[in-house]
C-alpha cells in the first residue's frame, strides 16, 4: 500500500466537508479559503488515481513481491512511484494550506468580532483544518522517508517536516 493514499484521502474528506460546510457563507475571507480548498480539492482528484494506480502496478505473485520489496532495499533512492510524478499536486496542496491557515485564522477572529451565522461553525472549520494539517505533516514526514529529504525540499515547506533551522 502506499503510505500516503491514507493521508491524501483523510485530507481530500476535510477538504470537501469544509466546502460544503462553507458553501452557504459569503464573508470575503472565507471566499478566499474556498477558492485555496478548491485548488487543493483538485489537485487531491488527481494525485489520488496516481497513488492508487501505483498501487495496482505492485505483483501479486509472492516471488515478484518479495524480489520487489528486496530491490526496493538495495534502491532506496528509487521508489515506485517517481516523485516526479506526484510533485505539481503535492506543491499545490502545501501552497495552498500555507495561504489558507492564517487566512482561516483571520476568519475566525473576524466572524466572532462581528457574530453572524457563521461564527456558529467556526470550531467545526477550525478543527478540520487542525486535522488537515496533521495528514500534511504525516505525508511530509512520509515523503522524507521515501524520497530523501534532499529531494523533497522543494516540494514541503520545512516547518511541515520539524525541522530546526
Amino acid at each position: 500500500m502506499n503510505p500516503l493514499l491514507p493521508y491524501c484521502e483523510a485530507l481530500s474528506e476535510d477538504v470537501n466537508q469544509v466546502l460544503e460546510q462553507t458553501a452557504p457563507m459569503k464573508h470575503p475571507l472565507i471566499e478566499l479559503i474556498r477558492y485555496s480548498l478548491e485548488e487543493q480539492q483538485e489537485a487531491l482528484k488527481k494525485l489520488i488515481p496516481v497513488l492508487t494506480a501505483d498501487l495496482e502496478q505492485i505483483p501479486s505473485d509472492d516471488n515478484a513481491s518479495h524480489q520487489q520489496s528486496s530491490n526496493s532495499d538495495q534502491h532506496p533512492d528509487q521508489p515506485a512511484l517517481s516523485l516526479d510524478q506526484i510533485r505539481p499536486y503535492l506543491s499545490i496542496l502545501y501552497q495552498n494550506n500555507e495561504v489558507a491557515e492564517p487566512t482561516m485564522r483571520a476568519w475566525v477572529r473576524a466572524v466572532h468580532w462581528i457574530p453572524s451565522f457563521e461564527t456558529e461553525h467556526t470550531e467545526q472549520i477550525r478543527n478540520r483544518y487542525k486535522h488537515m494539517r496533521e495528514q500534511l505533516d504525516e505525508i511530509a514526514v512520509n515523503l522524507r522517508e521515501i524520497y530523501g529529504q534532499a529531494a523533497i525540499k522543494y516540494v514541503v515547506p520545512t516547518f511541515y517536516l520539524e525541522v530546526s533551522l
